[in-house]
């Protein structure tokens, strides 16, 4: 029998989550029908005015009810007299069209708890002791008035008008047909995959296939949860969580058509308990997993099926995660999130604990004195944390008296059981494989501090330590100055793509600066801009976790990658603690969990696929998606759910109509080249001539490609040059020709390549112009581009492959390829001035910076825009659009 309150409370949750049924949370029986049995047919609007009306509610997605009241009045006032539907109306028509409603629940005026489940009879918070009503006058009578409500949207209506269609259907079926060929591809090749690019990939998804958890008809899920600050200026935290459609293609299921709100939890306060806000959302989803029914769809491809939901992963960053997994979180004696046997140490008189694995020397704290532990040796399986959770829970249930639960928690990590655990064994992956890292925070900001701190001296310093022995700590004083300078000077050489370039950190690393600036700064920036400044020693140890994680960041990552990066972060990880805390007892808090973390990344990419497709990238673009729509400023919180309402209402219905989507086509004068490549305008307006060099570079080409020259060369040959290309990552590329007339600090330089050259050699290069030329009667895209010199082998080796350095060549080495071996824009940014005492002077020379993240951004429809030359704005970002 459980005998505290509180576990006994979430063993309760997680009763109600097991025995879920529609009814316990939808009340209205037009609503329960509706799920039950869905519209067998195609979707259309036959009434042209509420079509119209429909259409333009769409197009002003991102727009007010303002303008669509204007859009309304002059279509009123403007012959022939439209009469469209109110905003109100086609709002209400569009909710009913989809069938996707809100759930709203009682909630505490200081958002402790939400009254749900086995809290829905109370009238006052358990935490807080504020009551759920107050009393108001009305109408010369005292009335009890609701306090404060939060919002779930559930998911099955989603689901089903998400496949209405048959584009829609066609979609959802890339899971099931990814899924055969890749169990397919497994026998052919005894069990080895050439790459990884998915979760299907991963060996515990395919487990799960094998043993017929997950069939062809069930639906697969993500559920992601994060917390938000709306305004900088105050106190303004606000959750949401939000399902992905696995189902669908990564391509497709990570864009804002396809990102479904699932839940707002109110702020401006953390929630204290928040089980009792997710419960409605866990317990709507496990109805439909097959104990009670399953959830109907009707597709035109397979007609009226059953499908049971199938929970892949839960994810959230590293502080979220403790509500979802039921674990202690980073300061625990058990603190990693991947539940590895690896107790912490505590400083001496500290509270927290640290991952350290080497045992510090004259150190007899109790509990933690540990042998060294070798990193290699320790290697997990996905069945083995799973095991370990399940025993530990099992003891931690059974503490009778809160010391008892105490010393439990410390020895097992565990605080509570996961509501998670409420779901059948056979529609959730696992506790706590279920739940992976989090690459995006543990990566940016949970490294950058860290780094910096060390780097800058700020870290806590000990009682008995000295701050001047510390000879890693060498940003500070003028050198920290230099090096914010030297940042803020590499701003316009970084290509729009890039979204956000790292600001001045002397001046604004305290002060917003964001995951994306944060991942910029330390894995591509630092790598060149403290090679003269790092000790050799520590700047090597840096490279071993550059190399690691720029492999990991990787969409579609080969085996081989992954046992050079799991090498890489194993001996970072080793040669870390040894450089840096030099087993002294006061240097323990400098092993964070973020450092730990890294050891079992590619470990767990094997298990259930690359972080990319997993990580909290997709929440926060639904954060700034559904968060920079706020327009009302008195309720922030009801207006942003009231808008995550709206989303699910306008994604279902795109859908559901596809042929309302917006066709996105190429501007004006564009050529389209196929694969995803057309050269965009400006062009030159009359042809121009080749200087001698460049022509004798395409005479060598021509030669190459076997073209007879006397039809297509001459000694003054003149061709239609052309500023830009777009490419299939979605980057433009730009040129010299159109680049070198603005002035730099105006720039976003966009003319560096990387190139496939010959085949397989790849070459990074500056693009002179763009050009077409008629070659055996076809109209061909080529570039010509000066190339750098070959990177710096020493360099390369000395820096573990993570420093590509390489020169402007002093007679240009011009070539020119077909505009379809572009791969890539990247940055080609100036070393600065040697500043340290140690290495070579490499001013004059160029660093490498290619864009983390860029294939998880693509999928998203994050790009920048194709219109115009990029210019650096005021604010250090460019034009992104969001899709």
């Amino acid at each position: 029998m459980i005998t505290l309150e509180e576990l006994r409370h979430t063993v309760e949750m997680q009763h109600l989550i097991w025995n879920a049924c529609l009814e316990d949370d939808i009340k209205d029986p037009d609503i329960l029908r509706r799920i039950r049995n869905p519209p067998q047919q195609p979707f259309n609007i036959d009434d042209p005015i509420k079509l119209l009306s429909v259409e333009i509610y769409l197009g002003l997605d991102d727009c007010s009810q303002k303008i669509y009241n204007h859009f309304h009045s002059a279509l009123l006032c403007c012959p022939p007299h439209i009469e469209l539907l109110t905003y109100a109306v086609v709002k209400s028509y569009i909710e009913n069209l989809t069938g996707i409603f809100e759930l709203c629940h009682d909630c505490c005026v200081n958002s402790c708890m939400a009254y749900t489940g086995i809290y829905s009879k109370l009238d006052k918070c358990s935490y807080c002791g504020e009551p759920c009503y107050e009393e108001r006058r009305r109408r010369r009578k005292r009335r009890l008035v609701l306090r404060k409500q939060s919002m779930t949207i559930p998911i099955a209506p989603v689901i089903q008008a998400m496949r209405r269609s048959t584009e829609g259907s066609r979609a959802a079926e890339y899971r099931a047909t990814a899924t055969r060929q890749v169990l397919a591809a497994l026998q052919e090749t005894n069990g080895e995959l050439e790459k990884i690019s998915d979760y299907i990939h991963g060996k515990d998804y395919l487990e799960a296939v094998v043993h017929g958890d997950i069939k062809d008809k069930d639906t697969c899920l993500m559920f992601s949860i994060d917390g938000a600050q709306l305004y900088a200026s105050k106190v303004s935290d606000c959750w949401m969580f939000i399902w992905v459609l696995l189902d669908y293609a990564p391509d497709v299921r990570y864009r804002k058509t396809h990102i479904m709100p699932g839940g707002f939890i109110p702020g401006p306060t953390k929630p204290k308990n928040v089980d009792s806000f997710l419960l409605p959302s866990l317990r709507h989803a496990a109805s439909l997993m097959g104990q009670c029914e399953k959830l109907k769809i009707w597709s035109e491809q397979r007609g009226l099926f059953e499908s049971k939901l199938y929970i892949v992963f839960g994810t959230a960053d590293g502080p979220g995660m403790t509500y979802l997994n039921g674990t202690v979180g980073h300061s625990g004696a058990q603190g990693c999130q991947l539940y590895c046997p690896l107790k912490g140490c505590q400083k001496p008189g500290g509270s927290h604990y640290y991952p350290a694995c080497q045992l510090p020397h004259n150190y007899s704290v109790p509990n933690c004195t540990h042998p060294d532990i070798c990193l290699h040796d320790a290697i997990l399986d996905s069945q083995e944390p799973s095991d370990c959770d399940y025993a530990n829970l099992e003891c931690l249930l059974n503490a009778s008296t809160q010391h008892k639960y105490e010393r439990i928690r410390l020895e097992t990590g565990i605080c509570k059981p996961s509501l998670f655990g409420g779901f059948p064994a056979d529609c959730f992956l696992r506790i706590p494989g279920g739940f992976p890292a989090d690459i995006m925070h543990l990566t940016g900001p949970n490294h950058h501090e860290l780094f910096f701190d060390l780097w800058r001296g700020t870290i806590k310093c000990g009682q008995n330590d000295d701050k001047s022995t510390w000879v890693f700590a060498i940003l500070t004083g003028d050198t920290w100055t230099a090096h914010g300078d030297a940042v803020a000077k590499l701003v316009s050489y970084l290509p729009g793509s890039f979204d956000r370039p790292p600001h001045n950190p002397a001046e604004k690393i305290n002060s917003g600066y964001k995951a994306q600036e944060q991942i910029t700064h330390l894995y591509e920036y630092c790598i060149a801009l403290l090679y003269n400044v790092l000790p050799p020693a520590f700047y090597r140890n840096f490279c071993q976790l550059v190399r690691g994680i720029r492999l990991m960041y990787q969409h579609e990552i080969r085996p081989k990658d992954i046992t050079e990066a799991h090498e890489m972060l194993l001996t970072f990880s080793e040669d870390y603690e040894e450089l840096c805390c030099d087993r002294h007892p006061d240097h323990i808090h400098f092993v964070r969990q973020s450092i730990h973390s890294v050891n079992y990344m590619p470990s767990e990419m094997e298990w259930i696929g690359p972080y990319m497709t997993y990580s909290q990238w997709v929440m926060e673009h639904a954060i700034e998606l559904i968060s920079r729509q706020l327009d009302s400023h008195v309720h922030p919180y009801a207006n942003l759910a009231e808008h995550g309402l709206v989303r699910c209402h306008t994604n279902a219905l795109h859908a559901m109509m596809p042929e309302l989507n917006e066709t996105k086509s190429l501007p004006r004068g564009a050529i389209e080249l196929g694969g995803g490549y057309a050269l965009l305008c400006a062009a030159s307006k009359d042809l121009l001539a080749m200087t001698g060099t460049e022509a004798q570079s395409l005479s060598e080409y021509l030669e190459c490609e076997g073209i007879e020259q006397t039809d297509y060369f001459c000694d003054n040959m003149w061709v239609w040059k052309w500023v830009r290309a777009l490419l299939p990552s979605k980057q433009v590329a730009r040129s010299l020709w159109v680049e070198e007339g603005i002035p730099i600090q105006k720039l976003c330089m966009a003319r560096n390549v990387k190139v496939r050259i010959d085949g397989d050699k790849i070459e990074i290069g500056e693009v002179q112009y763009f050009f077409t030329l008629k070659l055996n009667t076809t109209l061909t895209a080529l570039a010509i581009i000066s190339l750098y010199s070959e990177p710096d082998k020493d360099l390369l080796e000395y820096s573990y492959n993570t420093l590509n350095s390489c020169e402007c060549l002093e007679t240009p080495c011009l070539v020119i390829v077909k505009v379809t071996s572009i791969m890539s824009v990247v940055g080609m940014l100036p070393h600065p001035e040697h500043n340290g005492p140690h290495g070579r002077d490499l001013e004059g020379c160029f660093f490498l910076v290619e864009k983390l993240g860029l294939e998880i951004l693509q999928m998203a429809g994050i790009h920048e825009e194709v219109t115009g030359v990029q210019h650096r704005y005021a604010a250090g970002s460019v034009p992104i659009s969001l899709q």
